[in-house]
């Protein structure tokens, strides 16, 4: 009988065969992935590249708007009503080019002077709001300023009008202060009281009453915030405690913070009544090559926030004397009181004239 052999030898060289298949098939995948590894971080960086050209190509669109728009103020005329499309016209350039070797352009630009709600950036320093109507009265303004912060360690109950020292506020939302002038009354001083009101907005993070009214002279109301990470409130601005009735078409606001001075954001609305003169939203998007950025401002349309206005008339870095005479008709005796408030005296050296400092008189 014939006794059968494999073939070892050509097994072997089958099996080395497929082994190296398979390696050359491994490498080449470790290869591809490589390299689809470092085109996408190409790809990226050329993004990264092209979104920064894309953003300031933007910017470029915003501030040319800036531009025309200062220059119509300044020629004291009021500024184009609106641009909707993002083409050219006769007032604003659009697909301008920023950059031509590296395709960067802003291919849109569209500008509203008359906004349904106005943005700003208030704190200690007092924000002047112009509140002037594109269409008829206003029914309310509702506010809504944000920080951030948790709210719930904002006061749960209580009153409003318990205000602590700035130490013990844990509450991340300000006080918010609002000054509001109706500038549709005439503006006498027999006329003041009836045509200014003032009111302090408290948050609360419970679902307090915040409505505050044309009629507060100094009062606090509650505002209801929210919020975990940020805390929103918000409160609004009516004739009354319930909101009928309407308000008239121009009113100017002096708006201060209280406890928290920075970093506060600040919308105010009228329930869709447009504003006029007070704000321009400028809408512009920033191309290069295939990527594209879009950005969005409000811009103020007066120069009323230009100059800080000071909390009072007299603002001093150092203690202030007050010294007061009380005279009769007599000329004589109030010569003598008039020569003793010059004069100074008293052994109080704050009101000596005749003292530089405190304790140390001039020689």
């Amino acid at each position: 009988m014939r006794t059968m052999t494999k073939p070892k030898q050509r097994d072997a060289g089958i099996v080395s065969l497929m082994v190296t298949l398979v390696m050359m098939i491994v490498i080449t995948l470790i290869v591809l992935g490589f390299a689809e590894i470092a085109r996408n971080e190409q790809r990226s960086s050329l993004d990264d590249q092209l979104s920064t050209q894309a953003y300031y190509a933007a910017e470029s669109g915003i501030n040319d708007a800036r531009a025309v728009i200062d220059s119509t103020i300044s020629a004291n005329k009021t500024p184009q009503d609106k641009k909707n499309s993002c083409g050219p016209d006769a007032n604003y350039t659009a697909s301008s080019t920023v950059d031509n070797q590296h395709g960067a352009s802003y291919t849109c630009l569209m500008v509203d002077t008359h906004p349904a709600t106005l943005n700003y950036s208030i704190g200690a320093s007092s924000s002047v709001v112009p509140l002037l109507s594109a269409g008829g009265a206003f029914p309310q303004f509702d506010l809504k300023w944000t920080t951030e912060g948790d709210s719930t360690k904002c006061p749960s109950s209580g009153s409003p009008n318990t205000f602590t020292d700035s130490g013990s506020w844990s509450c991340p939302a300000p006080v918010v202060r609002v000054d509001l002038l109706d500038a549709g009354q005439p503006l006498s001083r027999a006329n003041w009281g009836n045509s200014t009101a003032t009111i302090f907005f408290v948050p609360f993070s419970s679902n307090v009453a915040n409505v505050g009214t044309t009629t507060d002279k100094g009062t606090a109301r509650g505002a209801r915030c929210t919020g975990t990470t940020t805390a929103s409130c918000t409160a609004s601005i009516c004739l009354n405690v319930t909101c009928t009735g309407s308000l008239g078409t121009s009113y100017y606001a002096r708006i201060t913070t209280i406890y928290v001075e920075t970093n506060v954001g600040l919308s105010i609305s009228a329930s869709g009544i447009k504003f006029d003169g007070a704000q321009a939203v400028i809408d512009a998007t920033g191309k290069a090559q295939d990527v594209l950025r879009r950005v969005r401002v409000a811009v103020d349309l007066t120069d009323a926030n230009s100059y800080a206005i000071p909390d009072g008339a007299i603002v001093s870095a150092d203690s202030v004397c007050k010294r007061f005479g009380v005279t009769n008709s007599s000329f004589t005796v109030f010569d003598t009181v008039n020569n003793d408030l010059k004069s100074g005296g008293g052994g109080n050296l704050f009101c000596d004239p005749a003292t530089s400092n405190p304790g140390t008189p001039t020689p």
